[in-house]
C-alpha cells in the first residue's frame, strides 16, 4: 500500500504552452542571400564539374585496376 501512495504522490511535470516554448526556443539564423550567378560562374562551374568527373572516373579505373598492368596480359 505504501508504494501506491508513494506512485500517486508524485506530481507530472507541466508542459509549457506553445506560447512560453516559443519565447524561450532559439531564434534561427537568417540565411545569407547567394550572389546572383553571372556567365563567368556559370562557366567556371560548369568546367569545373568536367574536370572533377574526369578525376573520379581516373580515380575509379585506378582503383578497379591498377596502373601498370594491361588487360591483354
Amino acid at each position: 500500500m505504501a508504494k501506491k501512495t508513494r506512485m500517486q504522490a508524485r506530481k507530472k511535470p507541466q508542459k509549457k504552452s506553445k506560447t512560453a516554448r516559443n519565447k524561450t526556443a532559439a531564434k534561427k539564423k537568417t540565411k545569407r542571400k547567394a550572389r546572383p550567378k553571372t556567365v563567368k560562374n556559370k562557366i567556371t562551374g560548369a568546367y569545373r564539374t568536367v574536370i572533377d568527373t574526369f578525376k573520379d572516373t581516373d580515380r575509379l579505373r585506378n582503383k578497379m585496376e591498377p596502373p601498370g598492368t594491361s588487360e591483354t596480359e
